[in-house]
């Protein structure tokens, strides 16, 4: 019984951590988006400001499957 309630609790707990790592994510992209809008018309800027975005969007991706993976090879060792 109580374990499963602590287990629901982490799952919570790793729901609302990964919905925060996207939210930020999702904020730094609009941020660099909307300061470098001026900026696109020049292709090497512009490519700059993707290779930026593509930067987040793999920390992002690293930063969820940080708070996935670790309690699973935790558990592996306990």
């Amino acid at each position: 019984m109580i374990e499963q309630k602590i287990d629901s609790a982490l799952l919570t707990i790793q729901g609302v951590l990964t919905g925060l790592v996207v939210s930020v994510g999702i904020v730094v992209s609009l941020y660099i988006i909307v300061t470098s809008m001026h900026k696109l018309k020049n292709p090497q800027e512009k490519d700059e400001v993707f290779r930026s975005i593509g930067r987040v969007m793999g920390a992002v991706a690293l930063g969820a499957a940080i708070i996935w993976v670790a309690p699973w090879v935790y558990n592996l060792f306990t």
